[in-house]
């Protein structure tokens, strides 16, 4: 049994007498160190500050807020070490909403009322939980992942893993799906399936094929998941990608636009919404959203300058130029000289579109970085538009044909060949796609055999 007097609690609940009662079943079990968070932002504080061992955290937080929106800021933005237990604490009535958010789930969750028997025997199973991949946990932070799959496989295979078999897989499988063997990823997920349907396994599986590039496979996985479990919602975000990677735009943005009304403070998936609605042509929803999450993504450093970015460029396509350049010429010098080249890319080409007189030099300047570097395909639209505006037909097509060369020629053709036809340049467009298909099938036909 664990000795919970070295270890720091955190009790997270917004009502006073809620929280006495969690810290005295938590000096119970043997707690010495019990620290109170009032809300949300106060919790978030406190765990940025000096990160607790053990997580009790009431389900609602006042507010609007819930403990597994708070679970979801803290994985975000990496502020959970894997070590960290997070319970939930909740009631009867939010049961469902708790054990259906199968994607970034807690440790464990225990139902109010409990007496100090229970709280210890769950704690105790997860501590164990926690020792048993304490290695794992090491490697995969110091990003050696290698070492980290090759202690999954021995523990796999030995008698202390039987318990944990399918957390090791699914360990197994995110972790090859983070270093880019999709491939692997998707064996490992489907081999989960095997045992058991679970949820995130078949989403892995739609994420695996995702990153292959196997679209209409990884819509059918997922369309799977999003129908048979409607609370998971990040089933949801991974349907909109792929609804991106397909050009089905309309469907992308109709999907997030649903899943964000039961989110509001979801902002990572407010940013998606944006990107959906921008691609569909919808810029006063990508405004709207955009707008939101710089207004309300209250986390210190979460609004970057890729957002002030996006909002200003939802901004240049509703044609509304004058705040557009606003918006750009409101980010700081400083931070100006902090943006990366694909950033730089969108910094100049947006203000080249909103303010000609003020955007077109700092463009020119960009111009040869921009053809010698490899650009984000967002970043490439951005160029290739600017480009168009300024009569750089060089720069226009040499964009143009990398994204259409690209495995995100489906998400960006309809952007591309408006654009080209706003400038009479449909027909060279139409050149460029046959230049590139030409290319393809040249380099997928059979060398001969020599």
């Amino acid at each position: 049994m664990s000795d919970y007097s070295k270890k720091r609690f955190l009790v997270i609940d917004d009502q006073p007498l809620a929280r006495d009662a969690l810290r005295s079943i938590a000096q119970t079990v043997g707690a010495f160190a019990v620290e109170f968070a009032s809300n949300y932002q106060d919790a978030i504080y406190r765990i940025r500050n000096n990160v607790p061992d053990i997580i009790l955290c009431d389900y609602i937080l006042g507010d609007g807020r819930s403990g597994q929106q708070l679970l979801e800021e803290l994985r975000r933005f990496n502020l959970l070490p894997d070590e960290t237990i997070f319970m939930m604490v909740t009631g009867e009535q939010s049961y469902e909403q708790v054990v259906s958010a199968v994607e970034l789930v807690p440790d464990d969750y225990i139902i109010k009322p409990f007496s100090p028997d229970k709280l210890l025997l769950r704690l105790n199973r997860i501590v164990q939980k926690k020792d048993f991949f304490a290695a794992y946990y090491r490697e995969k932070r110091q990003q050696e992942y290698q070492k980290a799959l090759a202690i999954l496989a021995a523990q796999r295979d030995s008698e202390a893993g039987r318990p944990y078999r399918f957390e090791i897989l699914r360990q197994q499988a995110e972790v090859l799906l983070a270093t880019g063997d999709s491939s692997s990823a998707e064996t490992a997920y489907r081999r989960i399936l095997e045992n058991y349907d679970f949820p995130w396994a078949r989403a892995g599986v739609a994420r695996s094929l995702h990153q292959q590039n196997r679209l209409t496979e990884a819509r059918e996985e997922i369309d799977r998941v999003v129908a048979g479990t409607p609370h998971f919602f990040d089933a949801s975000d991974i349907k909109a990608s792929i609804c991106m990677a397909q050009g089905e735009h309309e469907e992308a943005q109709k999907v997030l636009d649903e899943v964000a009304k039961k989110t509001p403070r979801n902002y990572v998936r407010k940013r998606l919404l944006a990107e959906a609605a921008t691609l569909n042509g919808d810029s006063e929803a990508a405004r709207a959203a955009m707008a939101d999450v710089i207004a309300n993504d209250t986390m210190p450093g979460a609004v970057s300058a890729d957002d002030q970015l996006t909002l200003a460029r939802s901004y240049v396509d509703a044609g509304d130029l004058i705040t557009a350049e606003k918006v750009l010429v409101g980010i700081r010098e400083s931070e100006l000289q902090n943006l990366s080249l694909n950033e730089q890319g969108s910094y100049a080409s947006l203000l080249a579109l909103a303010s000609p007189d003020r955007g077109k030099k700092r463009f020119a300047g960009l111009r040869p970085a921009l053809l010698a570097t490899e650009l984000s395909a967002t970043v490439r639209l951005d160029v290739m538009r600017a480009a168009l505006s300024v009569g750089d037909r060089e720069l226009a097509d040499r964009h143009t044909e990398e994204l259409m060369s690209s495995p995100d020629a489906k998400k960006v053709f309809g952007s591309i060949r408006k654009h080209y036809a706003l400038h009479g340049r449909e027909m060279d467009f139409r050149e460029i796609q046959r230049q590139v298909a030409l290319k393809r099938i040249h380099h997928e036909e059979p060398k001969p055999a020599g």
